[in-house]
């Protein structure tokens, strides 16, 4: 039976809606009401339902942003939206979140209501079902694959291997052919925790494996379930010539299809030079060990026999360096100030990047970092977190992940930004937006295609919006959380150039001075 959740502050429409639709006749229960966001919220995770029924405009908040941040929580929640009247700007918006349906007030019914979330439900039985489709083997077969693993690690384990073969040949798997080539799958942790609930993950990895198994079947590649979120391939090779690139179109299509069908992302590790089977054990721990060295690649397929030395620190001083910004991060996050932190986060990215610490430098440092946000935030640090950012191939699934802890943590507390002046709807997602990327140089060009309008079109209707352009709205919020930048005793005009996306210092103090009525140096001394 799926669970319902209904929020909307109009007394009456709740009643309507929890006594004259048949819910359990549909096999659909209200397993909560709230009459707020802030009720909502804090039911929301003692009822974990599987679908949401809200009104957009409730007394502390919105619908579409409540809608936002229980998806950020529970990736799977289904989505049906109410309203007293038709809005093409809400509509888009509830469009843009993959609503199942939004339904007028006006049009309110039973069979409307049953309707629109029979549609909800359709979409939460078939987004199971697929995965569970995916993943389904019986326990005949997932004991083989148990086996299939204990064989693997009896050969890498093994003096004389080769008297192991006949083992496997019983598990299906025949490796008769002289020469071996090793590879490692790793599925990005970052991008799993975005689309499923952590509870899933190992059914999403058992879904991988299952994909890989039906792609390589009729081949000489064997899948076999490693550690963590990984797997390996091991093809079995004859040793002549262009092998191994029919080897990488097979592990190609298998990166394709885990992103089709699991909507995640993989990254193959791999060993081209084939070898001889008594050389297998040490191949497999050249890539366990190099694995550290992949930390600022983003490709989807690397080789470890072209990788060089890994780059050593510049200097002792690379992660010192790093470490007062990150210290600013957990104070914005313990201030729920969601532009800080994401100035802050985007400023240790940076900073990363161009000094290029060692792998295991670097987990530690964030590692450090939740460590201390856990504390100061009044608990402990989950710790799957530690493990998580210990698991990340590299440095951009690490930042997902506390990208992840941060959206989290400020959500369940309140909405970060919040626009006090303007309560305009489209002006608050505007300026959300610019929020979100105020570390870039935002254009009214962005904000025109992260709204489906046309550029022009988009400069026209702004203007009439906020009585300015949007240049100068972006400067003068810019400009805000430069103040507020400064105001830090040891914060430079240069490096709060640098965070907000200012490549010249020079300009920035001019952009500074239009918008403050002075310099950054006169409004250090003030």
């Amino acid at each position: 039976m799926a669970k319902v959740m209904l929020v909307d502050d109009d007394v009456p429409v709740v009643e309507y809606l929890q006594r004259l639709v048949p819910w359990e006749s549909h096999a659909l229960s209200v397993c909560a009401i709230a009459y707020s966001v802030s009720e909502a919220k804090e039911l929301f995770m003692n009822e974990y339902p599987d679908i949401l029924l809200t009104d957009i405009g409730l007394p502390d908040g919105n619908g579409i942003e409540l809608a936002h941040y229980f998806r950020s929580l529970h990736p799977e929640l289904r989505i049906v939206f109410l309203t007293c009247h038709a809005d093409f700007h809400y509509l888009k918006e509830a469009m843009s979140i993959e609503a199942d349906d939004y339904i007028v007030k006006d049009e309110l019914s039973p069979n409307k209501i049953i309707q629109s979330v029979g549609k909800a439900v359709s979409k939460l039985l078939s987004a199971q079902t697929e995965l569970e489709k995916i993943a389904y083997k019986s326990d005949v077969e997932r004991n083989k694959d148990l086996l299939i693993q204990q064989f693997f690690l009896e050969i890498l384990k093994a003096s004389e291997p080769e008297l192991l073969l006949k083992q496997g040949e019983r598990l299906g798997i025949n490796w008769s052919l002289p020469y071996y080539m090793v590879g490692l799958c790793h599925l990005n942790i970052g991008m799993m925790l975005n689309v499923y609930h952590r509870n899933n993950l190992e059914l999403v990895k058992y879904a991988a494996y299952n994909i890989a198994k039906e792609l390589t079947e009729g081949t000489r590649i064997t899948p076999i379930q490693a550690e963590g979120l990984q797997l390996w391939f091991i093809a079995n090779l004859s040793g002549n010539e262009n092998e191994d690139l029919a080897v990488s179109g097979h592990l190609k299509q298998i990166h394709e299809k885990i992103s089709e069908f699991l909507k995640i992302h993989c990254c193959f590790i791999i060993s081209p030079q084939p070898v001889k089977l008594v050389q297998l054990k040490k191949k497999v721990n050249e890539i366990i060990r190099k694995q550290q060295s992949t930390y600022y690649e983003s490709t989807w397929m690397i080789n470890i026999d072209g990788l060089g030395k890994q780059a050593e620190p510049r200097n002792e001083l690379n992660i010192t360096v790093i470490e007062p910004y990150c210290d600013k991060w957990v104070t914005a996050l313990s201030e729920f100030n969601r532009s800080l932190v994401l100035i802050y986060a985007s400023t240790i990215e940076k900073l990363i990047r161009e000094k290029k610490p060692e792998a295991g430098k670097v987990q530690d440092l964030l590692i450090r970092m939740l460590q201390q946000a856990s504390y100061q935030l009044g608990g402990t640090m989950d710790e799957r977190l530690q493990q998580e950012i210990k698991q990340a191939l590299n440095l951009d699934e690490a930042l997902e992940i506390i990208n992840i802890f941060s959206e989290d943590f400020m959500e369940k507390k309140r909405s970060a930004y919040t626009d006090n002046q303007n309560t305009n709807p489209d002006l608050k997602i505007i300026n959300a937006f610019i929020y979100q990327h105020i570390y870039k140089n935002v254009t009214s060009i962005d904000i025109a295609q992260y709204l489906h309008l046309n550029p022009n079109y988009f400069s026209r209707y702004f203007k009439k919006l906020a009585g300015l352009n949007f240049t100068d709205h972006v400067h003068l919020l810019k400009m805000e959380e430069a103040k507020r930048l400064l105001g830090g005793q040891n914060e430079t005009a240069e490096n709060v150039a640098y965070m907000l996306g200012y490549s010249d210092r020079a300009y920035f103090s001019k952009v500074f001075k239009k918008y403050t009525g002075m310099s950054p140096s006169e409004f250090k001394q003030k």
